[in-house]
């Protein structure tokens, strides 16, 4: 009985949503200019970039009660303009720009660490050039 019941949903699933045989489109045929994955991925290796930094992120109640309010101004700041403003605020980075507090879950969305960071490592690397 199963058997008949997998060659009916094959069925059903394979006449598809009202479409015709006309109304698909074919996939173009392969060119020659197009090579195998394997010999892409062997052309053009990747590099998997970690964090310069060997610093994890602890949880809230490890963190320097210190480094909490900045989040917390941080988070009053509002924008991006201001908070990059506020030297103070560095000190939520690491020396690479990477955060060392994470963020708070919010609904909404507001200017927070990890975007702060992010924004202190493009000025990071400005500088470096």
């Amino acid at each position: 009985m199963t058997h008949k019941r997998k060659i009916l949903t094959v069925l059903i699933l394979s006449a598809g949503c009202g479409t015709t045989a006309t109304s698909r489109s074919v996939a173009p045929a392969p060119s020659d200019a197009r090579l195998p994955v394997t010999e892409v991925a062997a052309a053009q290796p990747v590099a998997v970039a970690a964090p310069p930094t060997g610093q994890v992120i602890v949880a809230d109640d490890a963190q320097p009660k210190a480094r909490l309010q900045l989040r917390s101004e941080l988070y009053q700041a509002g924008t991006s303009e201001r908070a990059l403003g506020q030297a103070s605020l560095r000190a939520l980075c690491d020396d690479h720009g990477y955060p060392l507090v994470g963020n708070v879950a919010t609904k909404g969305m507001r200017y927070d660490v990890s975007a702060y960071c992010s924004d202190v490592r493009l000025q990071l690397a400005k500088s470096d050039t």
